[in-house]
């Protein structure tokens, strides 16, 4: 597990995703605040994705043109500009079910990259603590959202699939969840991020306020 905590964050958050991408294959996409903020300084530092295909972490089930959809915020803010081979996005305005059912079709994994956001409760993707979601052996399943919404997510088995895993965390009130995170020492139905602590290849991109718990704020791994 390595952990960088960035001084410009969207800026050199957006450089360091742009080294991890492959010029060709297949990249999961995350939502959140955090990533609105890092999305159009990663179009400018990458801005060919014609080899590229790319997926999503989860969805809302809302339309696409929606305030609250991923697929939206990613395609203004990123997908727009760098015109990637292909976008499957989840179809979060028809039924639930039937957009996992399509959705768990469409995964090919591995992955080769995963871009991932960390909720203050410590959830990834669609995943909130005691979500049967994180017991689910599919790809894509419907998951119920603490704000009383209904979503899609992938499962662990389709997220650990990828070959590198990337956080991208900021913001003070990250910080407990960002040492839940990298201690990894809780059960994964209490902290889903925990389920990466075998995982090979995983880094967080922080800024100096998502890394204040940590050991010095500023640990090299």
């Amino acid at each position: 597990m390595t952990v960088k905590v960035l001084a410009d964050f969207a800026r050199d958050a957006a450089r360091e995703l742009a080294g991890i991408l492959p010029s060709s294959g297949s990249v999961v996409l995350t939502g959140g605040g955090t990533a609105e903020s890092v999305y159009p300084e990663l179009a400018r530092a990458r801005p060919d994705w014609s080899g590229l295909d790319v997926f999503f972490s989860d969805e809302r089930c809302v339309p696409p043109d929606d305030p609250a959809s991923n697929y939206g915020m990613a395609n203004r803010t990123l997908l727009s500009a760098v015109g990637p081979r292909t976008v499957h996005r989840m179809q979060g305005e028809i039924d639930p079910h039937e957009a996992a059912a399509i959705y768990d079709e469409l995964v090919v994994d591995p992955f080769d990259a995963v871009i991932l956001g960390l909720g203050d409760d410590a959830h990834v993707a669609g995943l909130f603590p005691g979500s049967p979601g994180l017991l689910e052996a599919a790809s894509c399943v419907v998951v119920d959202r603490p704000d009383g919404m209904q979503g899609l997510s992938l499962t662990p088995s389709a997220l650990l699939s990828g070959r590198r895993i990337v956080f991208v965390v900021s913001g003070a009130s990250k910080a407990e969840a960002v040492r839940r995170a990298v201690a990894a020492d809780e059960d994964v139905m209490d902290c889903p991020a925990a389920m990466f602590r075998d995982h090979g290849s995983v880094t967080f991109l922080l800024d100096e306020a998502a890394a204040s718990k940590l050991r010095g704020g500023r640990p090299t791994t």
